[in-house]
Order: C-alpha cells, then sequence, then structure tokens
C-alpha cells in the first residue's frame, strides 16, 4: 500500500450557519392581536369573577382597567354599575346605568337593579319614566314589572308595588329578587309572616341571594328575636363580606343584647369600608358613649355632624357627651340645635330610621336633659333605643 498515496479521514463539510428567519408580518400580527385578545378577556373575567364574589373595588379596578372602547360598552357598564351599587355609591352608579341607557335601551338585563338604585335616590320621577319606558318595551319581562313595583313603592303605594313584584314572579319563578322586593313591601305593611314567606322563596330560587338572608334578619330583630336576627344577618355576611350595612346590622344586633364591645368591633369595621356612612358611624359613636370612651365619641360625632347636620339625634348625642364633660354651654347650645329640629322630617333622617322616636318623645327626652344640666346623670342615651 502506497503510504504516500493513502486518503486521509474525509472531512465534514461545514454546517451552513443560518440567519434565523424573522416570523412573517402577518404571523407577527396575528400574536399581538391574539395576546390582545387574551389580555382583553383575562380582564373581563377577573373583574366579572371579583363581582361575583363581591370584592368590589377589585372588580371596578379590572373593568376600569380596559380600554374605554371596552369600557363604554353595555355589559362592562352594568357590571361597573352593579359593582356600585354593591357598595352602596347609589350616585356613581346611577351615572353607569344612566350611560348604559344611553348606548343600550333596549337591554333589560340588570334593570331591576338600575331601578333599586333610583329608588335608593328618591328619584320619582326618573324611576316612574323608567319603569314606563320598559313595560311599554317589554310587557313581558320580570325586571319591567320590578321596576314599576319600586316606582309604586317609592310613591307609598305598596299595594299596588306589590302587586308589581308578584307579577315578575309569576312571569319568572326564579328571579329571586323579584321576592326580596315583595319581601319588603310586606315589612312596610308590618305583615311580617307573609315577608318571611317572600324571602325564603328568594333563597329558593337563589341560595347565595344574600338579599334574602338579610331580609328575614331584619324581620326577626322587628319581632325582637335577636338570636335568629344575628344568625341571618350572619349568613348573609359569609356570603357578601365587604357589605357595610350588613355589618352594621351585626352590630345593632349585638348591641340591643347588651354585647356593647362586640357590637363596636362590628361598628370599627362598618365605618373603615364605608366612611361616609352616616348610620355606622352614628351607632358607632353611641357605643363608644356607652363604654365610657368619651374622645373616641367625641371623634365619631363631630365627623358624624359634618355629615349629618341636621338630624337631632346627633345633636342629642352631643350634648350628652359634652355634659358628661362638664362643658354646660355646648350641651346646652346641641341639646338646644336637637330641640329645634324634627328628627321625621330632617333632610339626614333616612339614615337612623330604626333609631328614631316621635317628635313629642324626642322633645320630651330633650327637654329633661336640658332640665338635668345640674344633675350628674351619666350617659342614658335611651332616647335612641
Amino acid at each position: 500500500m502506497d503510504v504516500d498515496h493513502a486518503e486521509g479521514p474525509a472531512k465534514e463539510p461545514l454546517a451552513v450557519q443560518r440567519a434565523p428567519q424573522k416570523p412573517s408580518e402577518p404571523e407577527s400580527k396575528s400574536e399581538e392581536a391574539l395576546k390582545a385578545v387574551l389580555d382583553l378577556l383575562r380582564r373581563l373575567a377577573y373583574g366579572y369573577q371579583q363581582l361575583s364574589q363581591f370584592n368590589c373595588q377589585e372588580s371596578l379596578q379590572s373593568f376600569s382597567s380596559l380600554p374605554r372602547a371596552h369600557q363604554d360598552t353595555a355589559w362592562v357598564l352594568a357590571q361597573m354599575g352593579r359593582a356600585q351599587y354593591e357598595q352602596a355609591a347609589y350616585p356613581e352608579a346611577e351615572r353607569l346605568f344612566r350611560r348604559l341607557r344611553i348606548i343600550s335601551p333596549t337591554r333589560l338585563q340588570d334593570m331591576e337593579v338600575y331601578s333599586t338604585i333610583l329608588w335608593h335616590l328618591k328619584r320619582e320621577t326618573d324611576l316612574s319614566f323608567l319603569a314606563h319606558e320598559l313595560v311599554d318595551s317589554s310587557w313581558l319581562a320580570p325586571e319591567s314589572w320590578c321596576a314599576l313595583g319600586n316606582a309604586w313603592s317609592l310613591a307609598k303605594d305598596h299595594e299596588q308595588a306589590l302587586k308589581c313584584f308578584k307579577r315578575a314572579t309569576q312571569l319568572d319563578p326564579k328571579f329571586a329578587y323579584a321576592y326580596t322586593l315583595q319581601g319588603h313591601e310586606h315589612m312596610a305593611n308590618e305583615e311580617y309572616d307573609k315577608a318571611l314567606t317572600a324571602f325564603r322563596q328568594s333563597i329558593s330560587a337563589d341560595r347565595r341571594h344574600y338579599n334574602a338572608y338579610y331580609g328575614i334578619g331584619m324581620v326577626y330583630e322587628k319581632l325582637g328575636n335577636y338570636d335568629k336576627a344575628y344568625t341571618h344577618f350572619h349568613s348573609a355576611h359569609v356570603i357578601h363580606p365587604m357589605n357595610a350595612v350588613l355589618i352594621c346590622c351585626i352590630g345593632t344586633v349585638l348591641e340591643k343584647q347588651k354585647h356593647v364591645l362586640q357590637a363596636l368591633q362590628y361598628f370599627n369595621k362598618a365605618t373603615e369600608l364605608a366612611p361616609k356612612a352616616a348610620q355606622a358611624r352614628f351607632r358607632k359613636a353611641r357605643a363608644l358613649l356607652a363604654v365610657g370612651n368619651l374622645p373616641a365619641a367625641q371623634k365619631e360625632l363631630l365627623v358624624l355632624r359634618d355629615l349629618a347636620p341636621n338630624n337631632a339625634l346627633v345633636h342629642f348625642l352631643l350634648g350628652k357627651l359634652y355634659k358628661a364633660q362638664n362643658d354646660k354651654g355646648q350641651a346646652v347650645r346641641h341639646f338646644t340645635q336637637a330641640l329645634s329640629l324634627d328628627p321625621k322630617v330632617s333632610s339626614d333622617s333616612s339614615q337612623f330610621q330604626r333609631a328614631t322616636l316621635t317628635v313629642s318623645q324626642a322633645s320630651q327626652r330633650i327637654k329633661e336633659a336640658i332640665e338635668s344640666l345640674e344633675e350628674d346623670d351619666g350617659l342614658d342615651d335611651s332616647m335612641i333605643q
């Protein structure tokens, strides 16, 4: 073998390095579009999930992060309106639903909520107009009859309201909210057995309808059965843990059972969740007076005075506070203001409907408080029991 002419090992061909291929322009745009759609769906789903769990602030933040074009759609406006409604932010909720009606005037879904918002705001003309528009366009929709029932309720015609709510349940036996509204009308007529039946029918239609548990709690509180009232308020609170009204109701029941310190914890939480809720602050201030925490009570009452300047009960409590602090000048001043205000016609009296006496009773208690300024009779707040 000729070594000199032997063939060497074959050389491997050099790997051809190719430049990375750029995705074609259509593919790139498709991926970007897909990501945008998925991000949009994620925000919509998260907002809806949080609202279904009554985490209203989280829900609002998610919906508010949407592009303006998507925020201004009927479905998103309805969800944001419901979130504001669940926080008792009725003016904000009303603005959102008003915008929804402009964008989608034929929409029926959630109109029962809009009518309730107008009821809370005492917008009688707007509510009547909405109800007649809905009934004229959708005679067989339960939402229409709920709106009409709310209009009659605001006009204090409870019998007509009941007929409308019953019609709504005939049209849709699973429409839980109509049973709840029916229960509240029975309560207004002091028909407590019928109210309980209506609220229980609401729960049968929707086990998570916390409004019905709240209604049953209200009935039992009216009847003086505070244990059952507490149970049902707590059941509602488990479903909707961020509702300041429910928390305040639990505190009120505990207060009536003489568990003032426990009640105070709930009132504290209620005022944290709803700093502008006058009723929660009122009850917190009263509980602070009852346990003798005068500085904290004074702080709450001064805030409350700004929230409800024309409520006689606020000035009565301020008078009792200053009397306990031996500031007779301020005590006389606030007792006199309380005497000059009529608790039943005060612009803020709706915040304290469950705490007011008749005008004659209130006036007599205030007069007695003024006459006893020379005596040290402690912090009797029986006027507001």
